[in-house]
């Protein structure tokens, strides 16, 4: 039987955009919040959608089962909101004196 190698995960915890949940002896590290939000969201999204199927098979009201396929949809909403907010950043041109920064044209020959 191959013998399996076990790294430990390297991790900064200084990042930023990095989530650690201490919790006794052990902890959870998450590296990129985004990415915890954006699972987050797609395990509430089908929750909601198995409740509102649920319903539809039950004799509940069925005003319950449209609410959770409401709230499934706002959920499949977000998600692509969530990627647009983790890949967009918005720098400021100016350095500490105020000025404007000088652009640099990159071609692709410098590439």
């Amino acid at each position: 039987m191959p013998k399996i190698d076990r790294s430990e995960h390297q991790f900064d915890p200084g990042k930023e955009e990095d989530v650690v949940i201490k919790g006794g002896r052990f902890r959870i590290y998450f590296e990129n919040r985004y990415m915890l939000i954006s699972l987050t969201n797609d395990i509430l999204t089908g929750l909601f959608y198995i409740f509102g199927s649920i319903v539809s098979f039950t004799k509940l009201p069925a005003v319950y089962g449209t609410v959770a396929y409401l709230i499934g949809g706002i959920f499949l909403t977000i998600r692509p909101l969530i990627k647009i907010v983790r890949h967009v950043f918005i720098y400021d041109d100016r350095n500490p004196s105020g000025d404007k920064q000088k652009e640099v044209a990159i071609s692709d020959d410098e590439r």
